[in-house]
């Protein structure tokens, strides 16, 4: 039975919080209405009051964790360095909610929040010279390629082990150097996502020459 007390405090926002901790405890097969009810103390039908459905309850979380992130403001730095420092803070955001990875992949710019931060990431490409199709083709590849690396570092299928944990290497030298390097670690991590970061720069400074020569 849901008392007067928690009905009175609960409001979107609430919710919202209440939904994002128990995607960050339990993992995002947990978010349910009945279950997020009974984490708020109250029948599952008293959210729809503040979400219109389960679709609109993800994508409030979605902004939520986007909320987290500062918009793409130009400032004195090279755009290489803002490129590598905006992509930094959205893998640490998605590092902090591992869980809420494969929400945030695909979701569609339905709320204010996360249609600002991408419309601030578009302007910052474009005034780089990007048309608005190479930027968001770009950006699309940041995305990717960040949301993948965070979840084969934080999902089931992690480079938890070696090769050699589970192969005789004698037939694959390559393998054999690569296992003496041991499992993936956090610095590795690190380590790759700036090696990808620099590939994408590198790609963007192509693009950019490639349409200066198109001018002439």
């Amino acid at each position: 039975m849901t008392t007067g007390p928690a009905r009175t405090t609960l409001s979107r926002e609430r919710v919202l919080r209440a939904a994002l901790d128990l995607v960050d405890r339990e993992g995002a097969d947990a978010l349910t209405m009945r279950r997020l009810g009974r984490a708020l103390g109250v029948e599952a039908m008293s959210l729809y009051g503040y979400v219109r459905s389960k679709d609109d309850l993800i994508n409030g979380v979605v902004e939520l964790i986007f909320g987290e992130m500062p918009l793409v403001v130009p400032g004195p730095e090279p755009w290489q360095e803002r490129v590598h420092r905006h992509a930094d803070i959205y893998r640490s955001v998605l590092l902090a909610h591992p869980n809420a990875v494969r929400l945030v992949a695909g979701r569609p710019l339905v709320t204010e929040r996360t249609a600002a931060f991408v419309e601030s990431a578009l302007a910052d490409l474009r005034s780089i010279g990007l048309d608005v199709e190479t930027a968001d083709r770009v950006l699309g590849v940041i995305a990717g390629f960040t949301l993948g690396l965070v979840s084969e570092q934080t999902g089931a299928g992690r480079r938890t082990t070696s090769p050699g944990d589970v192969l005789d290497l004698q037939r694959f030298p390559h393998l054999a150097d690569m296992a003496a390097l041991g499992a993936m670690t956090p610095d590795r991590y690190d380590a790759e996502f700036e090696l990808g970061l620099d590939f994408i720069v590198g790609g963007i400074e192509r693009l950019l020459a490639e349409a200066r020569t198109r001018r002439g």
